[in-house]
């Protein structure tokens, strides 16, 4: 299984779009890793997970064909992940030619379904091709090479959705947008001996004492070692922090040794890891 990083940033962008902060100022005067896009990866070559405003963005930077992407995750319906106007012009018309796959299988929760009808209505003589199910927490389904099971996200409402994803023998946990789990999660990732091969944090405070829907390097250490303790990761896992804000301080040059030390990688945009 392969993973790419296409964004690795928070909601604003690091450096974010309206910000002079130093961060963002230290961000920018050091480019290359420092930059970050809205938060966003691929499986493999076909299932994509969210769907933000710089999607078109992060095909040109990795030199994607979208159209190869057969199935199309969705974590929670804020609008730096599920902001999918483009999928208007995924069809064969005058928008594409000789697309790789011309069905779109996409999966989510309802709040993300009527975002993407709502956003798609806009342009009522345009008619997207996609088929959308709505998926429920602890009921995992199967498409293509892979098995998913949506769990329970500490985000912002009870309808967000972090994932279980499996293929060919190896498995990613894929924990974003969500604070320290919740209970029930680690309990069913242990009842039901989930074995991670690849775990990727959300890390949106960073530096700063986490709250609220999201983690940062004080929670991920939490979690990282009640994994450990579960028998949910072994010393071969991958632990992977990803998803910052510019409030946590430390670019990327200046977080990669701090993470190192807890035993974390740091994401970029564009990094791959397979596992």
């Amino acid at each position: 299984m392969k993973l790419t990083y296409l964004g690795t940033a928070a909601a604003e962008g690091w450096p974010a779009v309206y910000c002079n902060c130093d961060h963002c100022k230290r961000a920018k005067a050091a480019g290359g890793r420092n930059l970050r896009t809205r938060s966003q990866a691929l499986v493999n070559e076909d299932l994509l997970i969210d769907y933000p405003c710089d999607t078109y963005a992060h095909a040109l930077a990795n030199k994607l064909d979208l159209s190869a992407v057969r199935y199309l995750l969705f974590t929670h319906a804020h609008i730096d992940h599920c902001n999918p106007c483009d999928l208007t012009m995924r069809r064969e018309s005058c928008y594409a030619h000789d697309m790789t796959n011309a069905e779109l299988d996409i999966f989510g929760n309802e709040r993300c379904k009527a975002r993407l009808e709502a956003l798609l209505g806009v342009f009522s003589d345009e008619q997207a091709t996609y088929n959308y199910n709505v998926v429920t927490p602890y009921e995992p389904f199967e498409f293509g090479r892979y098995k998913v099971t949506p769990m329970k996200a500490r985000h912002s409402s009870p309808h967000d959705l972090v994932y279980i994803i499996q293929s060919e023998g190896k498995t990613l946990l894929y924990l974003h947008d969500t604070g320290l789990l919740y209970d029930e999660v680690v309990d069913y990732l242990e009842s039901n001996k989930i074995k991670a091969d690849l775990v990727s944090y959300d890390c949106t405070y960073v530096t700063l004492p986490s709250a609220g829907g999201h983690m940062g390097l004080d929670t991920n250490v939490i979690l990282r070692d009640k994994f450990l303790e579960k028998g949910i990761i072994g010393t071969n896992t991958v632990n992977v922090i990803n998803h910052f804000s510019h409030n946590g301080k430390l670019i990327y040059d200046e977080l990669v040794p701090v993470a190192r030390e807890l035993g974390f990688e740091t994401s970029y945009d564009g990094m791959v890891i397979e596992i």
